[in-house]
């Protein structure tokens, strides 16, 4: 037998070893592949956080355990208030930053036996096990609140977010994990309803008022494509000379069945499911036909004033409708003012600066109301491109000596700002006085007029408010 020559033999040993090492490496880069398909099958890609699947399978095991110890589980749904402002002011990306920051928030500040899972934009679920009492759960949330009250750092900019938490309990609420979801969102969601940056225990009575809200909504979607809505006008007056200088428009929803309904009752439904903007943009072009009406009828300078829900006020098409209303009615833009609230245009003050900028580029005037009620500090408002603010009615309060000596002080600061001054909701005379006393620029309330129909403006004005 003729034997191998020497390279032969190091080439089949060469050969050997290198589809041994061929082999180790597929072996070893399929288990790294499997892995990572794992990952991905059961893990947020953006967060590294559970996914929906992973929570669901860890909520199955966690009921078993509890109903083994005799111990709850608590499902917690948690939802990011007004993100979208965020993706909208600053980007998509900072957005992203934002939900990092909010799975790293959570991670660090619960136990570890608890599950933290994004469950979608910015929906992110906890299952709380081992609990005994719901006062355990409360706790957590509470201290989850607190977490998102500290901004993030991002970009080398501040931002603040909120949240809104529902709870629901294993097994009080529910028995499965789809239904104890359901309910955490349910009670989310009424804590929407209430501002956010809250959290509500859930209870059969909110499957009641869900049902009421869904009810409520649709019947509004049907007022606004059947045009049910109308304008009611409250006059303002100058507080030297008792002339009427503005019109606030305030909107009722003339129901056919239910007669003349008042904000109070469905604006916070219209603000939760977003039916506020189309509702507003119609409150603005009605408005502006109004003031362009009482114009060609012989008041030129008379200023209609609009109030703008905090959804409207960080809409990405705000300026686009209030140019367009304008033009539509052919009034010029100084005739007409842009009513927010304090609490709203304080809650990140960056992004309210540059619609701020936006709303007086255009042309309009821009009024802080509700002042006091929130912040109570002018210095806040320096910055910000306004042409007046309402007082608080709470400063205006005759038997509250405190409130009334705030009200001085924020009279006597906006006028070394050039900040015009109106006080709001003035219903007796001696309100009226003390205001004239202070140098108050324009007085509104039932003392003058309670707000009135379009047609009975005019005569309103022909016979002049008293006061």
């Amino acid at each position: 037998m003729t034997a191998c020559p020497p390279w032969y033999a190091v080439a089949l040993i060469t050969a050997c070893v290198v589809g041994g090492i061929f082999w180790l490496v597929a072996r070893v880069g399929r288990r790294r592949y499997l892995r990572q398909f794992q990952r991905m099958a059961f893990h947020d890609p953006l967060t590294d956080l559970p996914n929906r699947l992973l929570f669901m399978d860890r909520a199955a095991i966690a009921f078993a355990h509890a109903k083994r110890e005799g111990t709850g589980v608590a499902v917690v749904f948690l939802d990011l208030d007004r993100f979208k402002i965020v993706n909208d002011s600053f980007g998509h990306s900072v957005g992203d930053e934002v939900l990092r920051g909010v799975a790293r928030k959570l991670r660090e500040h619960v136990r570890e036996v608890d599950t933290v899972a994004r469950v979608g934009g910015d929906e992110f679920t906890l299952i709380m096990p081992g609990l005994r009492v719901v006062d355990d759960v409360i706790k957590i949330a509470s201290k989850l609140l607190d977490v998102f009250h500290l901004p993030m750092h991002i970009g080398g900019r501040d931002i603040h977010v909120t949240a809104s938490i529902g709870i629901s309990m294993y097994p009080e609420d529910a028995a499965d994990a789809d239904a104890l979801l359901k309910n955490a969102d349910t009670a989310m969601y009424r804590g929407k309803q209430r501002g956010g940056d809250n959290f509500q225990l859930y209870t059969r009575e909110l499957d009641t008022h869900a049902r009421e809200e869904l009810e409520l909504e649709a019947r509004l979607r049907r007022a606004l494509a059947l045009q049910q809505f109308i304008l009611y006008y409250q006059p303002r007056v100058d507080a030297a000379t008792g002339s009427v200088v503005a019109f606030e428009a305030l909107l009722r929803w003339n129901d056919p069945d239910r007669g003349l309904i008042m904000p109070s009752d469905f604006i916070r439904t219209a603000e939760s499911s977003g039916l506020i903007v189309p509702i507003g943009r119609w409150a603005i072009q009605a408005a502006c036909r109004q003031a362009a009406q009482w114009h060609r009828q012989g008041c030129p300078d008379l200023v209609v004033s609009v109030n703008l829900s905090p959804r409207q006020f960080h809409h990405t098409d705000l300026t686009r409708t209030i140019s367009e209303a304008l033009r539509t009615a052919g009034l010029a833009p100084q005739y007409l003012e842009l009513e927010v609230d304090e609490t709203c245009v304080m809650h990140n003050a960056e992004v309210s600066m540059r619609i701020l900028q936006e709303l007086k580029a255009a042309g309009v005037r821009v009024l802080i109301a509700d002042f006091g009620a929130g912040y109570s500090s002018l210095s806040y408002l320096r910055r910000f491109p306004i042409d007046g603010l309402k007082l608080a009615r709470s400063f205006l309060s005759a038997d509250n000596i405190h409130n009334r000596s705030l009200a001085t002080a924020a009279l006597g600061m906006a006028r070394a700002l050039h900040i015009k001054v109106i006080g709001e909701g003035v219903e007796t005379q001696e309100t009226a006085d003390f205001l004239r006393s202070q140098s108050c620029d324009n007085i509104q309330g039932f003392l003058f007029s309670a707000p009135l129909p379009a047609q009975d403006c005019q005569q309103f004005m022909r016979i002049g408010p008293m006061g």
